[in-house]
């Protein structure tokens, strides 16, 4: 199809997601033999006024903190200096007590380490840190046997954090801005922890959902409670990004794959990426295509499809095979943190990306 034809339709189908409420904003992103077709529709805001989109506004990309940010600096920091073994318990490296401390380091990774999915971490703490909350997750009894179970778990990846600044004796903001020096930016590219310490105005930000606690829009501030209440950085949330930013990583790590990136150890990338578990749903860091029932990619691209979902709205996915990235960015809490219209929205996108473009 051409270029034109593609981007007609896309735009078609986020405005069908913005009429339906699915969110009131989106932009995609698709990079597909050697180009780029970017298209956004909607207004960010909607009240006190509209705010039109704008292909350079910033999204709080949630989860897709622990791809972009963790995972990345992990690998950077493996192919520069590997201080540290994937297979070998945690325990080797940091002051924990059993049985934490027996689980391999790869566990965490692959949200197979028996960890709960969640918990308010940053609640009865007068000054939350990395530390106090590695303390409570090490009280916590685990769930299941390790490598028994697949669960999602964003306490593994606080853990992780906390992993990489004890073994690489640096905050790990520090530690993911030495990995992004690596990825040609471009001048339209946004990726950064807290924005508006950084500067950048808020209306230049996608506000998100009415905080339940202090019942104001958050615009510029994470989501998650846990990480906010570390500042706004960590493994698990925190980064903000623009459509570019996103795109020029992923193009990164993309390239770094077929061993096109010195800075990166096309190994190391290999192993994160093409790990596979017995019928689990991820990698080490990347989200697989679900074939144990519901698929937000539908399940139309190739088993070597690899990507992540963020809880705001926000989803990539590359495939690996076909060298494709498709992103998409709403801001689906708008409407509420229980709206779940996205679930539908994204197999149906996805399935007309891939007409599209194959």
């Amino acid at each position: 199809m051409g270029s034109s034809k593609a981007l007609f339709s896309l735009f078609s189908l986020l405005e069908e997601g913005i009429k339906n409420e699915v969110f009131p904003c989106a932009i995609a992103g698709i990079f597909h033999s050697g180009s780029r077709y970017v298209v956004g529709r909607g207004n960010k805001s909607l009240f006190p006024f509209l705010e039109l989109l704008e292909d350079k506004d910033i999204f709080d990309l949630a989860s897709l903190t622990k791809p972009l940010a963790l995972v990345f600096t992990f690998i950077f920091l493996l192919s520069k200096n590997p201080k540290i073994e994937l297979s070998k318990p945690i325990g080797e490296y940091l002051e924990l007590s059993s049985p934490l401390a027996e689980i391999p380091i790869f566990r965490f990774l692959n949200h197979t380490s028996g960890l709960p999915a969640w918990y308010p971490l940053y609640k009865g703490l007068k000054e939350p840190s990395l530390k106090s909350y590695v303390e409570k997750i090490e009280s916590l009894s685990l769930e299941y046997t390790p490598g028994e179970k697949c669960i999602y778990s964003d306490l593994g990846y606080f853990l992780l954090t906390y992993l990489l600044e004890k073994v690489y004796e640096k905050p790990f903001e520090e530690l993911f801005e030495s990995a992004k020096n690596i990825v040609p930016f471009s001048k339209k590219s946004y990726l950064c922890f807290k924005p508006l310490e950084k500067g950048i105005d808020q209306e230049k930000i996608v506000p998100t959902s009415i905080c339940p606690l202090s019942n104001k829009i958050l615009r510029g501030v994470v989501e998650d409670e846990n990480t906010r209440a570390l500042g706004g950085v960590s493994g698990v949330a925190g980064l903000f990004g623009n459509i570019y930013g996103v795109l020029d990583i992923l193009e990164t790590i993309l390239k770094a794959y077929k061993s096109e990136i010195k800075a990166l150890s096309e190994k190391i990338v290999k192993e994160f990426l093409d790990f596979r578990e017995k019928n689990f749903d991820f990698s080490l860091g990347f989200m697989l295509q679900s074939h144990n029932g519901y698929s937000a990619t539908g399940g139309v691209f190739s088993e070597k499809t690899v990507g992540h979902l963020g809880f705001t709205g926000c989803s990539f996915f590359m495939d690996l095979e076909k060298d494709f990235i498709v992103v998409l960015l709403t801001n689906r809490v708008y409407f509420g943190r229980n709206n779940q219209k996205i679930k539908d929205f994204r197999p149906k996108f996805h399935k007309r990306v891939k007409n599209i473009f194959f």
